[in-house]
């Protein structure tokens, strides 16, 4: 249990690139107009981390370690680009708002 909140802890606080870099903070702070804006991104993010990091733990063995990270870049981009068409097919609104600031999600979350 206590390895579980030290991860949650961890992952949310001490190791987030939105608190602890500050490179996540320029499309964060500016989509953050309203409260929809920022959950809005907020769960896009969420979902590109988590299916990135799906795919991501189950090719780590067969990627080889020359072209590890343009796999990954291809890999996120390819589920920020999914997320984006979503978002324009089913929210538009949020779409529109948002803007350039959703492919900078790729940027947050190498």
């Amino acid at each position: 249990m206590k390895g579980i909140i030290e991860r949650l802890y961890n992952g949310i606080i001490k190791e987030n690139p939105t608190f602890v870099l500050m490179l996540g903070m320029c499309p964060t702070l500016a989509v953050t107009t309203s409260a929809l804006n920022g959950l809005g991104m907020g769960v896009a993010t969420m979902a590109v981390l988590v299916m990135s990091n799906m795919i991501i733990s189950l090719l780590r063995k067969v990627i080889p370690n020359g072209v590890r990270v343009p796999v990954y870049i291809i890999i996120i981009a390819s589920f920020v680009t999914m997320v984006e068409m979503l978002m324009h097919a089913f929210v538009t609104p949020l779409y529109n708002s948002l803007g350039i600031f959703i492919p900078l999600i790729v940027v947050n979350c190498i």
